[in-house]
């Protein structure tokens, strides 16, 4: 009897521990569960909006210069998924986008001034949209964050990093009392502001186009169902060329016209508001300068997909230019020029260089490599690089470095120019992009 006993005890204890081991793996199973995952990491509206105004309300008693909330929209994915807040201040103090998925780093872009609309036609702000949709898409199934978005979160909810202290020293976290830090100071915070922004607030229609050809009038092409002035549009390519010409103000020959110093110093920021401007005047002569420009890259004008009659483009880049054609064009005329890919992490940091030394940088953008209708040229003129030093999750202390950048879109100057908008280290995990559809194009003048 007792031997049967103790059978029995065995095979109850073997099934007991076997049932065990089921339901810690169901448990597994349900943590990995994207609902779990969702609910773990989501930020919710009313939990975003609370720590912002709690997180500005400490700012208006700590430093009275704190921000009252205006309004606040959701950017979701198609399915309806919120992937970040937009969070616009009163009395015209800027914006924040505080992503909802802690998983993504906090602060993915933000101003001191002006409102941030999602539903601008902007396409460079539209392509940035799509990159942080994919970035938001591919962390769904990771059941923890990274430590370095961990970090972040963390720095931003006691009111620090992007969009809060941008001062000239660096973001110095308790874990920096790590001896190695103490002796070996991080690099302090470095801001270059819109180095192209005081010089040329362009864009591609109305004076801008006088000298392009006629704009052939299809279905979708512009909002208006006709071109500005019946010309068609400048195009992004050649008006970024334009614009960092005019930052430089070199001497160049484009299309047998000597273009001299003194003719881009005196091309207004804005156009004037003519259809035609006078030739030899300040504003006939950028009209000229972006004609000639779009000549020399080949800029091919009224570009339309045969086949459905309609522009390649949905968003006002109607005048197609190889990207490629940027190196060609600056090298040609005594500057060092090549193109990077605009992710790969060496590549980050050559065109960070280039920023600090205060030299702006064109890139190419396509939210696909086929793509020719969702792509845009555009400028870099602004660079934000910050520094902190955090701690890993074995206590070890850490250099964290991340940048957000200052754009020229060549959008006629409009409000989102003044946002600071981050592309690097998003989930701390690599790109989650193609990277092949982004390069940037160095412009040195020799």
């Amino acid at each position: 009897m007792r031997k049967n006993l103790s059978k029995g005890l065995s095979i109850l204890t073997l099934v007991l521990a076997f049932l065990a081991c089921d339901k810690e793996n169901n448990l597994n199973v349900a943590d990995r569960s994207p609902s779990f995952l969702q609910k773990k990491f989501f930020v919710s509206k009313s939990e975003a909006l609370a720590l912002v105004e709690t997180l500005q309300r400490n700012r208006r008693t700590t430093e009275t210069n704190g921000k009252e909330v205006n309004d606040i929209a959701t950017f979701t994915d198609r399915a309806g998924t919120a992937i970040f807040y937009v969070i616009n201040f009163k009395d015209n103090k800027g914006h924040l986008l505080l992503s909802a998925d802690k998983r993504m780093k906090p602060v993915l872009a933000f101003s001191d001034t002006g409102i941030f609309d999602l539903e601008t036609d902007n396409p460079g702000v539209q392509l940035w949209k799509d990159f942080i949709a994919e970035h938001a898409a591919g962390i769904r199934g990771k059941t923890e964050a990274n430590i370095d978005i961990i970090n972040e979160w963390r720095q931003f909810e006691v009111g620090q990093g992007p969009g809060f202290k941008t001062a000239d020293q660096p973001v110095w976290t308790p874990e920096a009392s790590c001896e190695y830090f103490v002796t070996h100071p991080i690099p302090a915070n470095v801001t270059i502001a819109h180095l192209t922004h005081n010089v040329a607030q362009w864009g591609q229609g109305k004076g801008y186009n006088a000298h392009c050809p006629n704009g052939i009038v299809v279905p979708n092409c512009t909002k208006s169902g006709a071109f500005p002035c019946s010309k068609a549009l400048v195009g992004c390519g050649p008006l970024a060329i334009g614009e960092v010409l005019k930052y430089h103000h070199r001497a160049v020959t484009i299309e047998g016209t000597n273009y001299t110093a003194a003719m881009f110093n005196g091309m207004p920021p804005k156009q004037s508001d003519d259809c035609a401007p006078l030739d030899n005047t300040v504003n006939g002569n950028l009209a000229h300068l972006l004609r000639d420009i779009g000549k020399a890259t080949g800029a091919i004008y009224n570009t339309v997909i045969p086949a459905l009659g309609i522009p390649m483009s949905g968003s006002g880049c109607q005048t197609w230019m190889e990207p490629g054609k940027t190196d060609d064009f600056f090298a040609a005329r005594g500057f060092t020029s090549y193109d990077l890919d605009f992710f790969n992490p060496a590549n980050q940091a050559t065109i960070k260089s280039q920023l600090l030394a205060q030299r702006p940088v064109i890139v190419y953008g396509a939210n696909c490599s086929v793509c020719l209708a969702n792509m845009h040229v555009w400028v870099i003129d602004g660079i934000q690089d910050l520094h902190a030093i955090f701690q890993d999750q074995n206590g070890y202390c850490y250099e964290y470095t991340s940048c957000y950048y200052q754009m020229n879109w060549g959008w006629d100057g409009g409000p989102q120019n003044n946002t600071w908008f981050t592309y690097d280290n998003i989930v701390g995990d690599g790109i989650l992009y193609n990277s092949s559809n982004m390069k940037a194009y160095i412009v040195i003048p020799n």
